[in-house]
């Protein structure tokens, strides 16, 4: 039968789509920040689960929207622990400078801990067409790929961080499941390797710049300071002015710089991650642009700042939309057919053992 549904439906990309709006979500969001700020944080995880449960719905895969099981009460329970732990390391801290050294190995053995159970929340409490997402990540894998690889990355003064991002990403992907297929993270490291040192060209380039810009403008003072001062400007306002316009155009190419290092890492990284990603017979797809990623970036804060902050949630739309729209699926057969294969072996015990893994850190 997925022989005659494979050979009957040949390979072919089926697109996300994103049907959220700024305006819906504005509703949502002010909404959420409100009842926040009046309940003293306590709202943010009813909060959490209103936003995702939006998203998930506005998001659809071959006309199925995503959903999110989140339950506010267990997220609000895991965060009442985070906050506990972190208040209770901060007075003991400042009791006793000590305790905060002595607190560094607890801190280093338990982030993989926790990130690999936010891991595990995250994708149990996701489905598609009635089958949920699940993660068999382990601890001993998230302490290798989150610590293990970050110490070897600062010991070798950064040569391995591309490999070490690599370890990280297959860790958060390649153990994550659909039922009973498991993903498969087939990227490569060189790929990594080659985005990692394209990225760190354009941030010494960027650098350059700004050093070019600076000394330029020094340049170019010095020549109109005296000028200036000639003329019988009082030399404290004409220095003053001059270096307000330096240090604003400095700025401006230190942003704008910024923007297109995000962009760029954002972009490649995605690309690199998700476009390694096969669930079966299937493949996943990003293609990001640097170039559109740079432009609803600058877009974004420039309307964030003449707004003051409104724009928000219009912001995070449009970024989701173009990064979900350049995304999708390449589909080799019948996902009907592929997700009753991988609903063979899923007993109903998967969905009641998750409620003992409802702990969420707010990631």
């Amino acid at each position: 039968m997925s022989e005659f549904a494979a050979a009957a439906q040949p390979q072919r990309e089926i697109p996300i789509e994103f049907h959220a709006s700024g305006g819906e979500y504005f509703r949502i969001w002010i909404v959420n920040l409100l009842l926040t700020i009046v309940t003293l944080g306590i709202y943010s995880a009813w909060a959490k689960v209103r936003r995702l449960r939006y998203f998930y719905g506005s998001t659809a895969l071959e006309g199925s929207s995503f959903e999110y099981h989140g339950r506010p009460i267990a997220i609000l329970k895991g965060r009442i622990v985070a906050v506990g732990a972190y208040l209770l390391v901060v007075v003991l801290g400042q009791v006793s400078p000590v305790f905060s050294i002595m607190m560094l190995p607890l801190f280093i053995f338990g982030l993989p801990w926790i990130v690999m159970r936010s891991r595990l929340f995250q994708m149990r409490m996701t489905s598609w067409r009635g089958l949920r997402f699940n993660f068999h990540g382990t601890y001993g894998g998230a302490m290798a790929a989150i610590v293990g690889w970050a110490i070897l990355s600062v010991l070798t003064i950064g040569i391995l961080w591309p490999l070490a991002l690599w370890k990280q990403v297959n860790y958060l992907l390649g153990n994550n499941a659909y039922g009973s297929q498991r993903f498969a993270f087939l990227a490569t490291r060189g790929s990594f390797y080659r985005f990692c040192l394209i990225g760190l060209a354009i941030s010494i380039g960027v650098i350059f710049c700004i050093g070019a810009v600076m000394v330029a403008v020094r340049a170019s003072s010095i020549g109109q300071s005296l000028s200036q001062v000639q003329a019988g400007d009082r030399p404290e306002d004409v220095f003053k002015a001059l270096f307000s316009g330096a240090f604003l155009l400095a700025l401006l190419v230190y942003v704008v710089g910024l923007m297109l290092i995000s962009a760029y890492f954002r972009s490649r990284m995605l690309n690199a991650s998700i476009g390694g990603v096969q669930i079966g017979p299937h493949r996943l797809y990003s293609r990001l642009g640097v170039w559109p990623m740079f432009g609803i970036l600058v877009t974004n804060l420039l309307a964030m700042i003449v707004t003051l902050g409104l724009f928000y949630p219009w912001a995070k739309v449009r970024s989701m939309r173009y990064q979900l729209a350049n995304s999708g699926v390449i589909a080799d057969g019948d996902l009907n057919q592929f997700i009753a294969d991988a609903n063979q072996g899923v007993s109903a015990v998967g969905e009641e053992v998750s409620d003992i893994f409802d702990i969420d850190f707010g990631f």
